[in-house]
């Protein structure tokens, strides 16, 4: 079980510190980061450099993720070519974020949900030739129909082969239960993404998600806020998991976002 971390944090905590991404992802290195974790809309625009980078400082690649709007489009194939990618630069999985159902167009959820089911359905299959794991998550928006136990089981179910991309701190939106969520997908897992929370801002500049109950949530270092990661670390030693995990830290500070993955890396680092 190797440690990721999220590229996009590591590029933000670089430039609100003014260091260069490849001091940033060194020093992260050292303090245990064995791969990254990149989005396809990263690797458009710096490709070369991403894999340059990996290159010069032995990392892996864990896997890529995109976003997209397959509830419109659900003939659209663009899902092609972030597998394609994948299995070029060495990644054994994608994310696929398919679509998000905003407020005026819930009258039409039934349409929409069947058409990111349509696409994802032949993204799955591809995938599974290429030799690529698919996978979905509990996604922190409220639009989206995924980001809860129930609705993203809906899709587990009803996609034959959709793998699970399963993010700790994502089913606090609707205060569920991250162990019962966790239980019921683990046996569809690819990848975990270690995201903690806490109830109040560590610093003045932490972003606040809106929970659907109006409350509000914060990031936290993994291992520092309330989600019970210990608990679900236990559980993927227990059941032998072969895969990997990643510490997230969006919405956290910029100023002190390399200390917090660096505090992340180490906790969790320590409990394996």
């Amino acid at each position: 079980m190797k440690i990721a971390a999220f590229y996009e944090n590591i590029v933000d905590g670089a430039r609100a510190n003014s260091i260069s991404l490849r001091e940033a992802v060194a020093v992260l290195k050292q303090q245990g980061m064995e791969l990254l974790y990149v989005s396809i809309f990263s690797l458009r625009e710096k490709e070369e450099q991403i894999v340059s980078l990996l290159e010069d400082l032995e990392l892996g690649l864990e896997g890529i993720y995109g976003f997209y709007d397959f509830a419109h489009s659900p003939e659209d194939g663009s899902w092609r070519e972030i597998i394609d990618l994948a299995k070029r630069l060495g990644a054994s999985n994608v994310l696929i974020i398919p679509g998000m159902i905003p407020e005026e167009e819930k009258s039409q959820k039934d349409m929409l949900i069947r058409n990111m089911k349509t696409a994802m359905t032949s993204a799955v299959r591809y995938g599974q030739e290429q030799g690529i794991a698919v996978s979905m998550e509990d996604f922190d928006g409220l639009a989206a129909p995924f980001c809860t136990i129930a609705g993203l089981n809906e899709f587990m179910t009803d996609v034959p082969g959709l793998a699970c991309s399963f993010d700790t701190g994502n089913f606090i939106m609707y205060r569920e239960d991250e162990l019962e969520a966790f239980r019921l997908f683990r046996d569809k897992l690819c990848t975990v993404h270690l995201k903690d929370r806490r109830k109040e801002a560590r610093y003045p500049d932490d972003s606040a998600k809106i929970c659907a109950d109006g409350g509000l949530v914060f990031a936290a270092e993994t291992g520092k806020g309330y989600i019970r990661i210990k608990e679900i670390l236990d559980l993927l030693k227990e059941q032998e998991y072969s895969g990997n995990v990643i510490v997230e830290l969006f919405d956290y500070s910029p100023e002190h976002m390399l200390e917090g993955i660096g505090e992340s890396v180490s906790w969790v680092a320590g409990q394996r």
